[in-house]
């Protein structure tokens, strides 16, 4: 029902923009014409996509999505530019010229955006604690589009904030050639680290001893839910969407249910998705920590993005609760961002005056 409702909506919105870009050659088209070329390029998409996942052919599978972005920019300038044509009447030719040059400059600022990853820095006082804390939280680093040494940085950059503690919230594997020895370099990073599961590992090889050989790393799922960080610090993690087959509810059902809050500390909640922060809040955690939504990655998907989670980028206030989603470490799919930037988030924890 999914796979057919996404290849509905991308021929419909092939189709839209095939009429557009010609109406803005100011040429007239016939229906089948329009299906046709509409059907073509869902055909090419879909070719490349399947091909690219099933025969691990990586340049094919991203560049299906390449080929997607592209549709999308090339339908919103249509549209930008016909109403442009409403002042100044451009000629056709110029209309084609000034959408390419705008599509390129958009294609290479995304390539050179996507490439850096800057530090976000946040403040959270509570009385709880009498000391600082200093944490980082890195999320969607998807190490399949990411390379080992994208890694390596990322690790020097933590080194560098000096944290106390880690979090790792999902989405850190995307690649199921990927081997739990080739993570070793995770040993380089000084501070110990929390890691939750999302989407993305469940799609991978991932297993639950994939961190066996990186004593940094504490993995927190349906064995052990939470941990006590310090005497005054808890952490809980919610692995991403696993089955209990044992009564057939979803860890997201019984998460809550299965852990004990104690509300004189300060609770850190990590799920990747920026879901139950409601119940988050009721159960007596002080911060919240996901990522998943990447801040859209690519105008103007953020507006899908936004339709589908409430909280999408940035810091929160849920009752006492601070929310706080990143827009992630690394990209996914097309090495593209457009309106949003990888970011590495430091939080500093400091006792309430």
């Amino acid at each position: 029902m999914f796979f057919t409702s996404i290849s509905v909506t991308f021929y419909v919105f092939t189709l839209i923009t095939v009429v557009m870009l010609f109406w803005l050659l100011d040429k007239r088209i016939g229906p089948k014409p329009v299906f046709g070329y509409s059907l073509l390029v869902m055909t090419v998409f879909f070719i490349m996509m399947f091909a690219g996942r099933g025969l691990d052919i990586k340049f094919l599978w991203n560049g299906s999505f390449y080929l997607a972005v592209l549709v999308m920019y090339v339908f919103f300038l249509s549209v930008a530019l016909k109403f442009v044509n409403l002042f100044f009447h451009l000629h056709p030719r110029m209309n084609i010229a000034v959408m390419a040059a705008l599509i390129l400059i958009v294609f290479v600022y995304g390539f050179f955006n996507a490439a850096s990853t800057s530090v976000k820095r946040i403040e959270i006082s509570s009385d709880k604690i009498s000391r600082p804390y200093r944490f980082v939280q890195i999320s969607d680093v998807h190490l399949g589009t990411e390379s080992l040494h994208f890694l390596e940085k990322v690790i020097e950059r933590i080194n560098a904030i000096g944290p106390d503690l880690v979090f790792i919230t999902g989405d850190f594997i995307d690649d199921h050639k990927l081997k739990p020895e080739e993570l070793k370099i995770m040993r380089d990073m000084k501070a110990p680290a929390y890691f939750i599961t999302g989407n993305h590992e469940r799609y991978s090889n991932y297993t639950d001893d994939f961190f066996k050989d990186c004593n940094v790393i504490k993995v927190l799922d349906h064995r052990r839910r939470q941990d006590r960080f310090t005497d005054k610090v808890e952490v809980f993690g919610i692995e991403w969407n696993r089955n209990n087959f044992m009564n057939k509810r979803s860890e997201q059902e019984v998460y809550f249910d299965s852990i004990s809050v104690d509300t004189t500390k300060f609770n850190i909640f990590l799920n990747h998705e920026p879901e139950l922060y409601d119940r988050a809040e009721q159960e007596g955690m002080d911060l919240m920590l996901s990522g998943h939504t990447h801040r859209g990655q690519i105008f103007p998907f953020w507006l899908f993005v936004r339709a589908r989670y409430k909280y999408i980028y940035g810091l929160y206030d849920i009752g006492r609760m601070k929310l706080y989603t990143t827009s992630g470490t690394g990209v996914w799919g097309p090495f593209m961002r457009v309106g949003s930037s990888n970011e590495i988030v430091e939080i500093d924890l400091i006792p309430e005056k």
